[in-house]
């Protein structure tokens, strides 16, 4: 819902503000799923969370490319910057379920801290607050 009154705070067109909304609700749904995964690590049960994720954000991932394909001008690299980190939260969680080694499994996650700094940073240019602050990176 913040992320709503902060786009259409910035103003003017429509089409763009749509479209923002659309992608930030993209991006809120897999962040559910991953906060969920993120308590049944710390409960030491995580698999079924993990799959849940991987599950997400497949489902995501084609949302949002199907926005990003539609976006306007204005939220284009936000649009891209959003399903690149819906593509890299699906392929670590999918290293994970595979059991990959420690080294392709740590690039993946941190690809995902890289993926989701390029989306804050998009989404800060169109006024949308962040979700995640600088030093959480």
């Amino acid at each position: 819902m913040f992320v709503l009154m902060a786009v259409s705070a910035c103003g003017g067109n429509a089409e763009r503000d749509k479209s923002a909304a659309d992608i930030a609700e993209a991006v809120r749904d897999l962040q559910g799923a991953m906060k969920d995964e993120t308590a049944a690590v710390k409960a030491g049960d995580a698999r079924d969370e993990v799959e849940n994720v991987q599950l997400v954000a497949r489902v995501e991932l084609k949302e949002l490319a199907k926005l990003a394909q539609r976006a306007p001008v204005e939220t284009q690299d936000f649009a891209d910057a959003a399903e690149g980190w819906a593509q890299a939260v699906l392929t670590s969680r999918t290293a994970v379920l595979e059991r990959v080694d420690e080294g392709t499994s740590t690039a993946a996650f941190t690809n995902v801290r890289l993926a989701t700094k390029a989306m804050d940073a998009e989404a800060a240019e169109l006024s949308i607050d962040p979700w995640l602050k600088l030093d959480q990176y």
